[in-house]
């Protein structure tokens, strides 16, 4: 599988904190790649990195075959890396229309074709009824598609999910999931970070443990869940009865 995304040999030191250190990932095209770990052990900040907030301290980033570590976030929008936040980032007094319109002008520059777009998008996520509805009228869920839905509006090759289904009822998080596998179905590849294990294990083709800024291990769920290593840092002792 060709890599859509690498990481090599990355570091981000903030003073004398070490955030992370020495990460070399790779997500092939095509792929959903979940990156868990316990809280402080460095995937937000990874992430951050990846979508180009901040450069790293050492090491590089390499996207579609080309060396990006140095193009900012918005080079990085241009080239194909969308994204969402853990803390939703919308804009309360526009619609949610006008919100997603904010996305497509990336690739659209006449608003006729933007607002086009945005319509296509808000279809996709199961939007289109809201749309005319203020950003701030949503409820919690739809807050939640409505930032994967701006991304998807810039055309991304690859989506970066910050926990959108975390805090969500199961019924909630399953209309997620099945978002998140049309995401993939649409060809567009997907890193997500999530703690809702047993709803991210069997969405991911293959997850990457981070713990105190290294990778702890990678590979199939199946595979992660049981390795010892994961369950001491991580997981606990009820995943460990399982195993």
């Amino acid at each position: 599988m060709t890599a859509l995304l690498e990481t090599r040999g990355v570091w981000q030191r903030f003073g004398g904190l070490v955030a992370n250190s020495d990460v070399s990932i790779s997500v092939g095209r095509g792929e959903i790649v979940g990156l868990i770990g316990p809280n402080g052990a460095g995937k937000s900040t990874l992430f951050n990195l990846i979508a180009g907030v901040l450069p790293p301290t050492q090491g590089s980033i390499w996207f579609d075959g080309e060396d990006v570590t140095n193009l900012p976030a918005a080079e990085r929008c241009q080239r194909g890396v969308g994204r969402t936040f853990q803390v939703v980032k919308s804009f309360e007094t526009m619609t949610v229309i006008d919100n997603v319109i904010v996305g497509a002008l990336v690739r659209n520059t006449v608003m006729r074709e933007a607002r086009r777009k945005a319509h296509q998008v808000l279809e996709f996520t199961g939007l289109a009824a809201r749309a005319d509805v203020l950003a701030s009228d949503l409820v919690p869920a739809e807050k939640r598609r409505l930032e994967v839905a701006r991304a998807l509006a810039t055309e991304p090759k690859l989506l970066l999910l910050d926990e959108v289904l975390t805090g969500l009822t199961p019924t909630e998080a399953q209309t997620g999931v099945a978002l998140v596998r049309k995401v993939r179905d649409a060809g567009i590849t997907v890193l997500m970070v999530e703690h809702v294990m047993e709803i991210v294990m069997p969405l991911v083709d293959r997850a990457i443990v981070l713990d105190l800024g290294k990778v702890l291990v990678e590979g199939k769920p199946s595979e992660v869940v049981r390795d010892p290593k994961v369950i001491k840092a991580y997981l606990g002792d009820r995943h460990a009865v399982g195993a």
